[in-house]
Order: C-alpha cells, then structure tokens, then sequence
C-alpha cells in the first residue's frame, strides 16, 4: 500500500492537509506534494506564520488526502503532525527554489517543515474502500 500512495503522491502534484480550528472544526488546504516520504512520515513545507501551523501545534491530530479525479482514485492518511521549526530540523529540507515561497532565502524564520506520521487510512478505487493500519 505504501507504493500506491507514494506513486499517487508524486503523480498529483498536490495534497490536502486537514488541521483542527481553536474552535473544534476541521480545515482543509491544498498543499505542494510531500518534500520527503519515509515509510509512514511525510515532509511537507509551509510559512511558519500561517494560521495552519499554529492549529498544529495546538492540536497535533491531522490528515493528508490525495486523490486521481480522473481515475477516482484517492487516500485518505490519518494521525498527528510535528511541526519542526528549528534550523537543524529544517535545513536538510531547504532547497534554492523555495525562494519563490521563502523570499529571504536559507534559514528564513518562515519557513517550516510539516512531518505528518500517519497511523491508518483509507484507500479508495474502483467503488472499493480499503481500510489500513501502519
């Protein structure tokens, strides 16, 4: 399974994050495609001053989503967020073409690495639901 969703991940271009609001309910934004997957852990990259990686901080329970609308192919990723936001965490990740994103360049203060480490999920395909652990 992990294959399928690597591929899916890489093929789309694009995922969506899904963070808890102070007030209890679920946001969704779309995201640039993993930096980094790692069996269960997937590296995203975002400001530091969004309003997204404060709701993770305070609420760690998250969920990735990516989907093939041609093909109606999609996965659900469910289970908690690390925000690493130290420069020795973050360094390894930072690559020249961020800078369209991170203006400032290498060690900006604004930009953050997501690591999302995914417990279950679902897979969807062919009017099917397949449901996982890791």
């Amino acid at each position: 399974m992990q294959q399928v969703i690597k591929g899916l991940m890489q093929e789309q271009g694009i995922c969506y994050l899904g963070s808890i609001t102070e007030a209890g309910y679920p946001m969704i934004r779309a995201m640039l495609q993993p930096i980094k997957i790692e069996g269960n852990s997937y590296y995203l990259h975002t400001n530091t001053s969004s309003n997204k990686v404060q709701q993770l901080i305070k609420n760690e329970k998250a969920c990735l989503y990516v989907c093939n609308p041609a093909t109606f192919e999609g996965v659900t990723l469910l289970g908690q967020m690390k925000v690493l936001i130290s420069d020795e965490d973050k360094q390894p990740f930072w690559k020249e073409e961020y800078q369209i994103y991170y203006a400032k360049g290498e060690g900006l203060s604004d930009f953050t690495v997501l690591k999302f480490e995914a417990s279950s999920g679902e897979y969807y395909q062919n009017f099917s639901v397949q449901t996982f652990d890791y």
